[in-house]
């Protein structure tokens, strides 16, 4: 449980829950693409359309989304620094939600007129945001390693906009520019960069609280943390195997440095948040060997990278902060202390993490295969794994809002 001093510097519930919830739902609407286009799919190379919408649904809706909801509440935990404008959070959450939206619409209708005004409303909140994230690390007191990756991550957020507003750009408007290096750059600031070093940065302190273990080393934290810098600038510039062979030696570093602190841990039994954390490094790795040595396999690398490393870790992750931070958040002494254990459907998230697993193997199948049938099979899999996971989070808001109220047939205690 947080100290009462860390507890002082928690966001109304509202405020997160808020961006969990979204990031809870825009899973649906991303498997629903996949599962009524697969030949879209099979046939991915880029460009417009159901696939565009729906690795952006995944990557601004669920992966962004998150990522800015975690920040906002534990960042300010770990620097000792409170978030300055709850009002301008909520601004922020108001904006994105609806660009996204936006934006992902006008991708599947092959519509960029449409898109541009999501895409605005996108790096308005994403500017928001980082002015919030950029003026919390500046008064850090606490938890370097962790603020060292947030500056790293926000800069990187920084560039992804640029690029992403150039593309939008060379959709509407034609602009004149190299479209596969600005596409590559974009892809690798948003994935390995902004949600990739927050992942990385987060887990250093949240992975070991979860599992009541020791940090890793600040040192060798923070030697991943400039390697993986390096990988990211030699990619941006077009240096491939270079910078994948770099990446997979930060990947490989801080997931041994993690393994280690879990063996370490006084909590044996982790749970299926656990798994997919590990199916997620699992495929962190694979996606860098990929790529470079198989660079012609873009879509099965996309795989393994959005749905396959990231998109597992946050749902691992979160599985098990949401109970965490909701148990935080109700307690009080009139009403007591929720325990996590009521706040966890251990059924729900075994069934959520078993479906999720399969719906990536049949989509990595898909992607290898370039078979149709495979990818419908998992955006039906996936789907039901999203709904079961959006049951997960609301199952969570609604206990803590009927923690300590009587039931009218239930005697008050004596």
């Amino acid at each position: 449980m947080f100290p009462a001093a860390a507890r002082s510097r928690l966001l109304p519930m509202s405020l997160p829950f808020r961006y969990f919830g979204a990031a809870a739902l825009f899973p649906l609407p991303a498997w629903l693409l996949v599962l009524y286009f697969p030949p879209e799919f099979a046939r991915f190379s880029g460009g417009l359309g159901p696939l565009f919408a729906a690795l952006h649904l995944m990557t601004l809706g669920v992966l962004a989304m998150a990522a800015i909801g975690a920040t906002l509440q534990l960042l300010p935990v770990a620097t000792r620094q409170p978030v300055r404008s709850v009002g301008a959070a909520k601004l922020a959450w108001w904006l994105y939600v609806p660009g996204v939206a936006v934006l992902a619409a006008g991708a599947a209708r092959y519509a960029p007129q449409v898109m541009g005004p999501g895409a605005g409303l996108v790096v308005a909140a994403l500017g928001i945001y980082a002015v919030l994230l950029g003026r919390n690390l500046r008064g850090a007191k606490g938890m370097k390693v962790v603020a060292s990756y947030g500056w790293a991550a926000l800069a990187c957020l920084a560039a992804l906009a640029v690029t992403g507003l150039a593309l939008v750009a060379r959709y509407e408007h034609g602009l004149a520019l190299d479209y596969p290096a600005f596409r590559s750059a974009h892809f690798v600031l948003a994935a390995y960069g902004f949600i990739g070093l927050m992942a990385f940065g987060l887990s250093n302190f949240l992975l070991p609280m979860l599992a009541l273990a020791p940090a890793p080393k600040p040192g060798i934290a923070y030697a991943v943390l400039g390697t993986a810098i390096a990988a990211l600038l030699l990619a941006v510039l077009g240096e491939r195997v270079a910078a994948c062979t770099i990446g997979f030696v930060a990947a490989a570093t801080h997931v041994a440095s993690l393994e280690r602190s879990l063996a370490r841990r006084l909590r044996k039994p982790l749970g299926p948040g656990f798994l997919l954390v590990r199916v997620s490094w699992a495929c962190l790795l694979a996606s860098l060997a990929l790529a470079a040595l198989f660079p012609d396999r873009a879509l099965l690398f996309g795989v393994l990278l959005v749905p396959g490393w990231l998109l597992s870790f946050l749902l691992g992750v979160l599985q098990r902060i949401l109970p965490f931070l909701a148990s935080v958040h109700a307690s009080s002494a009139a009403r007591g202390t929720p325990l996590i254990s009521a706040l966890t459907p251990p059924r729900l998230l075994l069934w959520h993490a078993l479906l999720h697993v399969s719906a990536l193997a049949l989509l990595l199948a898909a992607a290898a295969t370039g078979s149709a049938a495979l990818a419908r099979a998992a955006g039906a899999i996936g789907l039901c794994a999203a709904a079961c996971f959006a049951a997960f989070f609301f199952f969570v808001v609604f206990k803590v809002r009927h923690h300590g109220i009587q039931s009218p047939h239930q005697p008050a205690p004596a």
